[in-house]
């Protein structure tokens, strides 16, 4: 881009220059040839190049120093183009024209000289190495000229380039410092006393900051070649050079030199003089650097500087502006805390130093109370008046407008004028601070309250910057997650901040107010907090610091608190009140960190006192008489105060005006005096754990708010409107300090959970301070006499000063129970340490004992008693939650200790008094009882499972509820005499008692006694058998099953007792005995029996849920039990179980009966899976035998109740049994004998006894049966005949046989269930057992053609029933046939039995009958089952013919095999119905058959000519091919006609249509076939022989009768063509028939005189008088006679050749 630029360029100045400068021109042409010369090139390249060539830049030099714009204009852009490429030759040939440079500097336009100006900076950059010295001083001496300039621009210019290169100086000074070891020093620079050596850039950097100075001050400077600097300009310079490099001027003596002698004097001359406003500013500025950056090289001088600021604080001092300027320099220098501690170590601390910060803050105290009236100074803090407290920024902006001081914010015009009383950040301050007012030549009009504002940011900095030193000193150093967390809780929740009054014009930096949030107790381990104490940290690197830190508080506290007081009863608005509260807190809190006890307390009572006011708290106690009955704001124990209650008061239009009336609403607290009530409670919760006395102060501010607010809220329920009339000012003040009383009370109220939070972390001393409080709150709150109380209170706390109403007070703020509320908040927060192993010492026992006194005392109001129970409540359920066996020293004691505690209140309410006790009362003490079962409840669902001692207190609670009567010793009543009769005194406290029941139960049982076990089990049966609460039954009797996991689990083998117990009697005795330590698995077994007797209830939902607990209680710990407990427990429970006739009634209606088959079926399925599971375990009894026995028995009885349910039931727990035994040898024989006459005793039996009226589950119940013969059938396996198969089978034939079918259900495609069910169980029968392949075969052939007979099955009984169709058993059972058979293809016995050839038999039905089958359930829709068949026969022939062919099969067998394979190939090409369906379906099914007869020819071809088959199947199977060979039908029979081929076929003529068939194909395709089979050749087998012998009658038959047709029919049509199809079929059938060759030798025609000739055609001369007799009729057809003359011509060659 340079180099187009400046080709472009150099082409101008030709051009310009061609006649007026020749010069110019040849130089211009000389740098553009060599530009050009250098080619293309990249950039940085041509500017390397260029910068090697002096005489490139000739012409810009000659056009410089031309007179003409336009040359200059080219030459110093080319110039600066070349500056910022570095393209430029450090070495110039001089010119004729002189010094350059000087034209640079004549009078042309303002383009060129801004030109010049941007090009110095890239100049002396790329060149600084060549820039020093004298040629550093012209380019600066440019821009001193161009500042010169009367041009704005050019001035502004020019001096922000002179900055920016004097900056740029000092860079170099930065550069080579850090280059110091590779440049040497070459210069000699004055420091002090001596003098240094610099390097080159340091020397330049000095020699020009000193000039700098000394134009400043008006003098000649020895370096720069200019003598004239604005004085403001050079105190901009000095500060521009201060600014960024104020590091040189520590690390360089010169520069500090400089400093010393020349620009501090400056500073400290100004400031005594009475300079303008620009120049004081300047001095203003520069002196704030110097104090920030310099303070540790200038330490006497800034003496002097610091002591002026100060005095020029004083009015008479200095004027307003000057004032306001000053304060600014100690606003900045307050905000930086490390600034701060450097004045104070620099001269406060030192031994003899003048207190330079100390009389800075006094100062300051002296400014905040100069002038009360512009600070709005009264009684109490205000809003200034006009302004309306803002909801937000915009509303308070709205309001300040409409106040009359609308524009201030816009700048300082007119600010002088404004008078209204207070401080604001809209009236108060300017827009832009004073001292950066660069641009103004006079002092700007500042508020009159504009320096005590600036007083207060001071105060609020000061704070702000000792709270950020000292407050992350604190933060422990562990690492830890939860220390972190924890610190910086304590350190966000210590400043007020955002909520209530102003809270969305709070600066940036404040956090939000602190969320309302519940109560929570901490999960992890108590980790004892005190705030660190810095100045113990001797070791840290800031410890000078902090004890700098320490001696500033102590030193300043007294001012700052006076100044911090004056401030807070002055008129503030929002955001400078917050700014001032959070300072105040901030600094209170450093010096409780510090341990500085006297600041401390004096900045928390300053805090207390503004919180609540004195006349405010005197109002309300004068106001408000005793209550006889109220609700205390801390009622809840969870916060302060309901923001609602205050919010409805104080929002409510009524209420916007205070009243003077005696019935007007009192005073109450505004948002201010909330601010400070949660600054006080922040300080709470940063410096708890060191406050000790000092917590007087925070709690009782705390109780009297708590009673103002309460009041307040009381007052504005019951008051109405007040006076109308216009408020005055105050009024209107005090009324909109109400606005946001509410989300400041929400802040208050989150606080004040955050401090009773932070307790937690307390020591225990600390802890114990609060407490004593606390309780000392208490006894003034309830006015009663002090009940006995062990731990004695000895600490003395501090007390405020308390209004003339301190006797009503104490009585007023009683019925508020604020200390009641938080000591139960407390007890709650450390309940980790009050359970303790010394209650006396840890405050358990004095909060218990306070609260239970309150709670029994009926005197006092029930709301009291009620509210003192449940704190007590919330701290037993808290106490049980905190005690753990891992934290908590003697659990035991403790857990009892809290149980004991919860039973007091409870015996008490039950306790009656002497007189009269009225009906409140009563209903009180029962909520109590309530609610003390709810706490037990609450106890056990919480902390049950660490619960090591008290459980007899806790059943005692439990039974509570109920009669002395209705309690006894259960255990040792026998079982079957047990009878409890119950009587509660609430049903609400049944239900109250059954939840800790149903806890204990669920959740709590390993923690229980032994001894209790028992009395839980009896009241486990006594709950479960009463009748009044269907649900609780239910539910109790779920309980039982966890009881017994949990006796399973703690107990052992219950092997011990087996041998002593045999009977319900003897476990009894067992139970009742004392000297057994473990009794858990006869309590087992108890339970077990008293579940046995629930199941005899009569209640149908009871006995079955029992039913089901039972023996899922068995499916889950019965593998716990050995073979000899397992014989007790049958004998007890289980054949107790089965005995089901004891709980049935002889008069049941059919409902009941449905009931107990349900129950039944329970029991059945229960049994079932206990013989399933168990089996093994069974199987190892010494009866064993028996307990078989008993089972099937138990089967057998249940099949005579004649139900579906149960007999299906019976069948499927039978199936699921022997499915679980698994080895055949684990039963013995006769057992097996037993199941299988069982099984086989029943069959269709089972749904024919059964009602007519209920026969929906014939299906269900015949599945069932037929699904247990399969793990019957492996059990039997082992012993199977074919006389059991046979027996199976013949049952399956009549189940399959029933004529009842599934609802709803088509078994076209899908099996039903039950002909399913039959099918898997014979595929499971083995095979290999001799006869047992061929009964499969022939059951499965029959059942294959049970679909084409159906019709012939003799019909169902119940007219209702429906007959499956069978037609998809028909599909399933050809499968499996095909598979038994190939299976078993290599054995004989299926082929000498007959089972083969019934197989084929009955593949032939469906084959043959194709399209006659078409049952009802399928409509019109065609089946294809003899497509499966086809396939079917197929692969069976595939393999069986070629294996009975191998095992050398007996001749019969094989013939009767032959005629079923011949009869059933004839079958797949012949159809007997002419229903074929479409064209479509049917020439698919056409091709189909071709297809398969093809297949079926390549297996039996030429196996079917053998002697082996008879001679009626071969002729059968060559009939049935002629047959389906006929294109039309003809009504003789083939076997006749076969004996008469000749003249005497021929039959009558005629010349109606024949009737044509319409599978063509297949009828052409066994004319082929024909054909085939009598095409032999000498030396073929004797198979093919004797087919074609066969075959050649029949062929000669098929021939002669196209060709009788044609001679009859022909000569009576005429001139009628032939039809298409006979003519086709003739010409067909003639070529073919000549083309034939076959062996005469091989083939007989069977003529009565056998030719002697030898020929391939003898066919031919068997039809010659036929063929003779055609050709004469043929005359005119010249294709049918060019066939009958080649069978002619044949028949001459052969005679020929004979």
């Amino acid at each position: 881009m340079t180099a187009q630029v400046l080709n472009v360029e150099l082409s101008n100045l030709i051009q310009e220059s061609k006649r007026k400068n020749s010069d110019l021109r040849q130089a211009a042409e000389k740098s553009l040839n060599e530009l050009k010369g250098l080619g293309p090139r990249p950039e940085h390249q041509i500017a390397a190049e260029l910068s090697q060539r002096g005489n490139f830049l000739q012409p810009f030099l000659i056009a410089c120093g031309t007179k003409n714009a336009k040359f200059i204009s080219i030459a110093v852009l080319c110039l600066q183009r070349l500056v910022v490429a570095k393209a430029l030759a450090r070495v110039v040939p001089p010119t004729p024209h002189g010094d350059w440079s000087k034209a640079l500097t004549l009078d042309f336009s303002v383009d060129i000289q801004l030109k010049i100006l941007q090009a110095l900076p890239p100049l002396l950059q790329n060149y600084a190495d060549d820039l020093q010295g004298r040629l550093l001083g012209e380019v600066l001496l440019l821009c001193s000229i161009l500042q010169g300039s009367k041009m704005g621009v050019v001035n502004n210019t020019a001096a922000a380039t002179l900055q920016q290169l004097v900056i740029s100086i000092f860079d170099k000074v930065v550069t080579e410092d850090d280059k110091a070891l590779e440049i040497p020093a070459t210069e000699e620079a004055p420091s002090g006393n001596r003098t240094v050596s610099v390097r080159a850039a340091a020397f330049d950097a000095y020699r020009v900051f000193l000039d700098l100075c000394l134009l400043t001050e008006g003098q000649k400077p020895q370096f720069l070649r200019f003598n004239v600097l604005p004085q403001t300009f050079g105190l901009e310079l000095i500060e521009s050079v201060l600014t960024n490099h104020s590091d040189i001027f520590l690390s360089h003596s010169e520069q500090a030199h400089i400093l010393r002698t020349r620009v501090v004097p400056l500073v400290i001359r100004s400031l005594g003089e009475r300079l303008n406003f620009p120049t004081t500013v300047r001095i203003t500025r520069v002196l704030y650097i110097l104090l920030r950056r310099h303070l540790s090289i200038l330490a006497p001088d800034c003496e002097t500087a610091l002591g002026i600021l100060t005095h020029m604080l004083d009015p008479e001092a200095a004027p307003q502006w000057k004032r306001a300027l000053c304060m600014e320099v100690f606003r900045g220098i307050c905000s930086e805390p490390a600034l701060v501690r450097k004045i104070f170590s620099e001269y406060d601390a030192k031994e003899g130093g003048k207190p330079i910060l100390k009389e800075l803050v006094a100062a300051l105290t002296r400014l905040a109370t100069e002038k009360p009236a512009v600070i709005g100074l009264g009684a109490q803090s205000t809003v200034p008046v006009g302004q309306a407290v803002p909801r937000d920024a915009s509303s308070e902006q709205a309001a300040l407008e409409a106040g009359g001081v609308a524009g201030i914010i816009g700048g300082a015009v007119g600010l002088g004028e404004i008078t209204v009383p207070g401080l604001s950040t809209q009236w108060s301050l300017i827009r832009v601070p004073c001292i950066d007012q660069l641009d103004k030549t006079d002092p700007p009009s500042t508020p009159e309250s504009y320096i005590y504002c600036l007083t207060l940011t001071c105060i609020n900095s000061f704070s702000e910057g000792l709270a950020k030193f000292i407050l992350p000193l604190t933060i422990p150093n562990d690492g830890s997650k939860g220390s972190r967390r924890r610190v910086h809780r304590e350190r966000s929740s210590s400043l007020p901040k955002g909520s209530g009054e102003g809270s969305a014009s709070e600066s940036p930096a404040r956090t939000p107010s602190p969320s309302k949030r519940p109560l929570q107790r901490r999960t992890t381990q108590r980790r004892t907090y005190i705030p660190g104490n810095p100045l113990i940290l001797e070791s840290h690197p800031l410890y000078a610091d902090i004890q700098t830190s320490a001696a500033i508080v102590e030193a300043c506290w007294p001012a700052l608190l006076a100044s911090c007081s004056t401030f807070l009863y002055a008129a503030l608005d929002a955001e400078l009140y917050h700014a001032l509260v959070r300072s105040f807190q901030k600094f209170a809190h450093v010096a409780g960190l510090l341990r500085l006890v006297t600041p401390r307390d004096a900045f928390l009572t300053t805090l207390g006192k503004a919180a609540v006011p004195s006349n405010v708290l005197s109002a309300n106690t004068v106001a408000s008489p005793n209550q006889t009955e109220s609700t205390s704001t801390f009622g809840n124990a969870k916060g302060l105060l309901g923001v609602d209650t205050l919010v409805g008061s104080s929002s409510s239009p009524g209420n916007d005006r205070l009243s003077t009336s005696s019935d007007a609403q009192p005073p109450t607290l505004n948002s201010r005096n909330l601010l400070c009530l949660r600054a006080l409670i922040n300080l709470g919760i940063a410096l708890g754990p060191t406050l000790e006395s000092s917590w007087a102060i925070i709690l009782e501010t705390l109780q009297q708010a708590d009673y103002i607010l309460n009041n307040s809220s009381r007052k504005a329920g019951r008051q109405g409107s007040t006076t109308a009339g216009k408020a005055d000012a105050q009024k209107q003040n005090d009324s909109n300090l109400m606005v946001n009383v509410g989300p400041e009370l929400a802040a208050v109220e989150a606080s004040t959970v955050k401090m009773f939070e932070s307790t937690r972390d307390f020591p225990d001393e600390a802890l114990l301070s609060v407490i004593n409080a606390l309780c000392k709150l208490t006894e003034m709150e309830s006015d009663l006499a002090k009940p006995p109380i062990s731990a004695k209170s000895s600490t003395n706390f501090h007390k405020r000063t308390q209004s003339s109403g301190s006797v009503r007070l104490v009585s007023n703020i009683g019925e508020n129970v604020f200390a009641i509320a938080k000591l139960g908040e407390l007890a709650q927060l450390n309940m980790s340490r009050i359970i303790g192993p010394n209650p006396a010492t840890n405050g358990w026992t004095m909060i218990v004992n306070q609260l239970t006194a309150v709670a029994r005392i009926r005197e006092l109001s029930n709301t009291v008693r009620l509210k003192a129970a449940e704190i007590l409540n919330e701290i037993t359920i808290a106490a049980a939650r905190a005690v753990t066996e891992e934290n908590t020293e003697n659990v035991a004691e403790v857990q009892r200790r809290i149980l004991t505690t919860l039973k007091d209140v409870l015996e008490f309410t039950d306790k009656s008094s002497d007189g009269k006790v009225d009906s409140s009362t009563k209903s009180a003490e029962l909520e109590i009882h309530r609610a003390g079962l709810e706490s037990l409840n609450a106890i056990l669902e919480h902390s049950g499972q660490s619960l090591i001692a008290g459980w007899e207190i806790v059943f005692d609670i439990i039974t509570s509820i109920f009669d002395s009567k209705g309690k006894s010793n259960y255990g040792l009543v026998p079982i079957s005499e047990l009878e409890i009769a119950v009587v509660a005194k609430s049903p609400r406290l049944i239900r109250s008692s059954f939840s800790s029941l149903q806890l204990i139960c669920s959740d709590f049982l390993s923690t229980l006694p032994t001894p209790c076990i028992l009395v839980l089990v009896d009241a486990l049966y006594a709950f479960c058998s009463q009748l009044d609460d269907l649900n609780i039954s239910l539910t109790t009797i779920t309980f039982f099953w966890n009881v017994s996991d949990f006796l399973q689990t703690r107990g052992g083998p219950t092997g011990a007792f087996a041998s002593e117990v045999d009977s319900e009697e003897e476990l009894t005795a067992l139970v009742r005995r004392t000297d057994i330590s473990d009794l858990n698995a006869a309590l087992w077994m108890v339970l077990l029996l008293r579940l046995t007797s629930v199941s005899k209830d009569k209640r149908s939902e009871v006995r079955n849920g029992s039913i089901q607990t039972l023996f899922r209680i068995f499916d889950t710990y019965g593998h716990r039990l050995d073979p000899r407990s397992w014989s007790s427990c049958l004998q007890i429970v289980v054949f107790k179980m089965m005995d089901t006739r004891e709980t049935e009634d002889a008069e049941q209606s059919a409902a009941e009966r449905k009931l107990w088959d349900d129950t039944i079926n329970l029991v059945l399925g229960g049994i079932g899976t206990l013989y399933s599971n168990y089996f093994q375990i069974f199987s190892q009894q010494t009866d064993f035998r028996n307990t078989w026995a008993v089972f099937i028995r138990y089967l057998e009885g249940l099949l005579g109740r004649h139900s579906f349910e149960v007999n299906t039931t019976v069948f499927k727990v039978l199936g699921s049994v022997l499915e679980k035994v698994g080895d055949p040898e684990k039963l013995d024989i006769e057992s097996k004998d037993e199941a299988w006459r069982m099984w086989s005793s029943q069959g269709v039996n089972l749904v024919d006894s059964l009602p007519e009226g209920s026969r929906s589950g014939i299906q269900d119940t015949l599945t069932a049966f037929v699904e247990a013969f399969k793990p019957l059938y492996k059990l039997l396996e082992p012993m199977t005949d074919a006389q059991v198969v046979q027996k199976a089978l013949d049952i399956f034939h009549g189940c399959i046989l029933y004529p009842d079918s599934p609802a709803y259900f088509q078994d076209t495609e899908i099996l039903t269930p039950l002909q399913a069910a039959i099918l898997n169980s014979m595929h499971i029968i083995r095979t290999d057992t001799p006869q047992v392949p061929a009964l499969m075969l022939k059951k499965l052939s029959y059942f294959s053609t049970i679909a084409y007979s159906a019709d012939r099955l003799p019909p169902p009984k119940n007219p209702k029933q429906v007959r499956p169709s069978y037609i998809a058993l028909a599909v399933f059972s050809m499968k499996q046939m095909e598979h038994v058979s190939l299976s078993h293809v290599g054995q004989p016995g299926i082929y000498t039995d007959g089972a083969l050839a019934q197989v084929l038999k009955s593949l032939k039905v469906p084959i043959s009958l194709k399209y006659d089958f078409s049952p009802p359930k399928v409509g019109k829709r065609p089946l294809n089952l003899w497509r499966n068949a086809t396939h079917t026969a197929l692969a069976i022939l595939r393999q069986a013919l070629p294996a009975m062919e191998h095992l050398a099969i007996e001749g019969s067998h094989q013939g009767e095999i032959w005629e079923q394979v011949a009869d059933l190939v004839s079958s797949v090409v012949h159809v007997k119905s002419q229903k074929l369906g479409d064209p479509a379906t049917s020439d698919e099914d056409e091709s189909f058959d071709i297809d398969a007869f093809e297949k079926f020819r390549g297996l039996i071809i030429p196996s079917l000519g053998k002697l082996v088959v008879p001679e009626e199947a071969v002729v059968n199977f060559v009939v049935n091919v002629y047959c389906a060979s006929l294109l039309y039908k003809v009504d003789s029979d083939p076997r006749e006609d076969a004996d008469k081929v000749g003249l005497g076929m021929i039959r009558a003529g005629g010349t109606s249509e024949l009737e044509l068939q319409r599978r063509r194909r297949m009828s052409y395709a066994c004319i082929d076939e024909l054909m085939s089979l009598f095409a032999v050749k000498e030396g073929d087998h004797a198979e093919l022989i004797r087919l074609a012998s066969v075959t050649s009658r029949y062929l000669v038959l098929r021939v002669a009768l196209v060709l009788s047709l044609f001679i009859s029919d022909q000569p009576l049509r005429g001139r009628m063509p032939q039809p298409i199809v006979q003519r086709k079929e003739l010409l067909y059938i003639l070529q073919h028939f000549v083309d034939l060759n076959s062996s005469s030798t091989a083939v007989s025609l069977d003529s009565p005189n056998p030719l002697p000739i030898r020929t391939n055609k003898p066919h031919l001369f068997r039809l010659f008088p036929l063929l003779s007799q055609a050709i004469a009729i043929a005359q005119g057809d010249q294709g049918l006679l060019e066939w009958l003359s080649k069978a002619v011509a044949e028949l001459s060659k052969a005679l020929e050749a004979y």
